[in-house]
């Protein structure tokens, strides 16, 4: 596969980024957009909610976690490798989530997990056809 554009890249970082500000500012169930109608969200062994959600069950377990004011997040990510031929990239990322389902607030990080993503370009921009978040290591 090519090089991803410079367009691409900052698309792709820009909507990643904007998917976790939304769900850390009370508004998860806007990400429902980011996805493909056909997406999978898979979440790894050591993720608060082990499981696959599929297609048009993730607008409801989006709005589910917009709903769920009890669990205060931050998710901080980096290291963001792409590549693809501009019509299908694949992303590459570590996830640090800080995560607290009570007063604590504690500082220490519920997990740092590798994420690896499929986005599909589609008449309304990029979208994501499928995210695997793998904990490496988790509390």
């Amino acid at each position: 596969m090519s090089s991803v554009s410079l367009e691409d890249r900052a698309a792709i970082g820009d909507a990643i980024l904007a998917f976790y500000h939304l769900v850390d500012s009370g508004q998860a169930s806007r990400t429902a957009a980011t996805f493909t109608e056909d997406a999978r969200l898979t979440f790894g062994p050591g993720s608060p909610r082990p499981g696959t959600i599929e297609g048009a069950a993730i607008p409801a377990a989006m709005a589910a976690r917009e709903a769920d004011t009890s669990a205060f997040t931050r998710h901080g990510v980096s290291n963001i490798a792409l590549s693809g031929d501009g019509v299908q990239i694949g992303a590459r990322y570590l996830l640090t989530l800080y995560r607290s389902d009570d007063d604590s607030r504690s500082t220490i990080p519920a997990f740092v997990a590798d994420v690896e993503e499929t986005w599909q370009r589609r008449p309304e921009g990029w979208r994501m056809a499928e995210r695997t978040i793998l904990p490496a290591f988790a509390r």
